[in-house]
């Protein structure tokens, strides 16, 4: 049954901030009755997005989608090629680490700025930036200049992961957008899958500066398309009176807070071990940080909040948070760990691994978009999403019973319902987040979804890891009698020492227990991702099911359209 609490919260607008009366669980019709006059809101059926512009937009927002997931994986073949020539074997895993902090970081402000500068602005900026950083690091002479270049990319791949999602909502209504947002989904797993293929072609036939040099036509593309087409409303305000809007102290205190603890979560025993003040100190200012932020957000001293309260006024938006977080956790838990599974258990070298994992990359591609089409006919996300915690779970229970003598039919098969259910999340979340909020909020809505998505990336091997570590620790004097072995594998080595290589070169009984106590760990690891993917099961319960809006409702469409009214204005 549907909360009926009344409550005032603020929202804000393109214009500004409204105090709304609404009430929970309810379509906010009301509320966008509530702010008219003071805000132009354009109504358009579904037959508007027959202008050809719109289908332009969209082009460049799928090539710029591929182009920034191409970019995420063509390193994985060339890295070694890389640290060799920059002589960066030291600092290696910062060639990473900037890229995927920046990315993250970025993110809510940039949500924030949407709706101060308009759409246009901050995605022709993310689109610049990402072009620049992939050219300095094509033309890198130093790890110094490389780990900069990278930092850029990032800070322009978080902004443009951020902003296809905005336009998209923007162009499409509510009910139209999950099938939207599979059809770029199909856009990034191409660039995904093709990365690690282009990279490894580079890599054999010529040098590695052109894995970056590759991203500049397309880039530069998408650059031209959005320069040309990408002509929406954006409200009338002067730069001082846009600045004066930016939540300049709070989105100092998150980015700090935010690169602080994910720099902690990078260095985990990939610098330091867990236990060394150089990890826990960073993850501890970092959650401090995280708290001041929240409490600054809903002080009176944060005139226009980075992440409003708004977004959590309701269960269905503030449960959404919880599970996009959860299915990206669960997303890569997959991608980092069956190859792993396959590695220490299978004896599969490295890049045989990657290719053995190629069933749930694929199949993740039509099962989100299928899923996305279901939602555009039906308008019902709840179902989609048990259906995708269900089969999940289904997946991480399966996964637990492989062992070093599972077939490969059955191995792809436990794949194949692990992307069933995982891509039954990708398209649906978003939609079910934006469903009880208003339209002003979108962009804000949005942003918080995104750093979600990349924070669940980033403890997607930090939890998983730390699993495994303390599973095969607690195990290690019962399976293991060879006392070198043991001191090899102790105090969290398990994972970084555990490859093919090393079980193969072992022999006899030494092998068996050692393939023993990674078969103990493994099983662990799928113990916890079904935990977390029954957490996400029985969390969609708190959900309600909002009828999605079949009209598109926004202040940010396409310019010259008839509902333009008096808020026409270029971004």
């Amino acid at each position: 049954m549907a909360e009926t609490s009344s409550k005032i919260y603020t929202t804000n607008s393109a214009f500004g901030r409204e105090d709304v009366s609404t009430t929970d669980g309810k379509q906010n019709s009301s509320l966008i009755s509530e702010l008219e006059p003071k805000i132009k809101i354009e109504s358009a059926p579904r037959e508007s997005i027959t202008d050809p512009r719109t289908w332009l937009v969209f082009g460049g927002l799928c090539l710029a989608s591929f182009c920034v997931n191409l970019n995420a994986t063509i390193l994985t073949t060339v890295m070694p090629m890389i640290t060799r020539d920059l002589s960066a074997a030291n600092d290696y895993i910062w060639i990473n680490a900037s890229y995927n902090v920046a990315s993250a970081a970025i993110q809510p402000f940039l949500g924030q700025a949407c709706n101060i500068f308009g759409r246009r602005l901050p995605m022709l900026l993310s689109l610049a930036l990402f072009t620049l950083g992939t050219g300095l690091c094509g033309g890198s002479v130093s790890t110094t200049m490389l780990i900069i270049g990278r930092a850029i990319q990032g800070a322009g791949s978080g902004g443009v992961m951020l902003l296809q999602e905005v336009i998209t909502s923007d162009m499409f209504p509510l009910r139209e957008r999950a099938k939207y947002f599979g059809i770029i989904m199909i856009f990034s797993s191409l660039g995904v899958t093709l990365g690690p293929i282009i990279g490894g072609g580079f890599v054999k036939n010529t040098t590695w500066r052109w894995v970056f040099y590759v991203n500049l036509p397309f880039g530069g593309v998408a650059f031209i398309l959005a320069a040309l087409f990408l002509r929406l409303k954006s409200p009338k305000a002067s730069w001082r009176d846009r600045i004066i809007r930016i939540d300049l102290i709070g989105n100092a205190i998150f980015i700090s807070a935010t690169c602080s603890l994910l720099l902690g979560l990078i260095m985990g025993k990939q610098v330091h071990p867990w236990s060394s003040w150089r990890v826990i100190l960073p993850i501890v200012l970092g959650v401090i940080g995280w708290i001041a932020f929240s409490i600054y957000q809903i002080s009176p001293y944060c005139k226009e909040p980075t992440i409003p309260p708004v977004l959590f006024s309701n269960r269905t938006s503030a449960t959404g948070f919880i599970l996009v977080f959860l299915s990206c956790l669960l997303l890569d838990w997959v991608v980092y760990f069956i190859p792993y599974y396959f590695q220490i258990l299978k004896g599969s070298a490295p890049l045989r691994s990657g290719a053995q994992v190629l069933p749930f990359m694929i199949f993740i591609v039509p099962a989100a978009g299928v899923s996305g089409f279901i939602l555009s006919k039906f308008g019902q996300y709840k179902p989609l999403q048990w259906i995708g915690f269900g089969v999940t779970t289904l997946a991480f229970g399966l996964f637990s019973t492989m062992d070093s003598n599972t077939s490969m039919v059955k191995s792809v098969f436990w794949q194949l319902f692990a992307a069933w259910g995982l891509g039954s999340l990708i398209t649906t979340i978003l939609p079910a987040i934006q469903a009880p909020l208003p339209e002003a909020e979108v962009a804000t809505a949005t942003g918080l979804h995104a750093f979600l998505r990349s924070l669940g990336f980033v403890w997607a091997f930090t939890i998983p890891s730390l699993i495994f570590n303390n599973r095969v620790q607690t195990k290690l004097k019962d399976v293991i009698s060879d006392p070198d072995i043991r001191t090899t594998l102790s105090y969290g080595n398990a994972y970084s020492q555990a490859d093919s290589e090393w079980i193969t070169s072992l022999s006899g009984r030494n092998k068996e227990q050692v393939s023993h106590l990674y078969e103990l760990g493994m099983r662990s690891v799928w113990y916890g991702a079904l935990a977390f993917s029954l957490l996400g099961f029985f969390l969609v319960f708190v959900e309600e099911e909002i009828k999605l809006r079949e009209h598109l409702e926004t202040e940010f469409g396409l310019e010259g359209t008839e509902q333009d009214g008096e808020n026409k204005s270029t971004a």
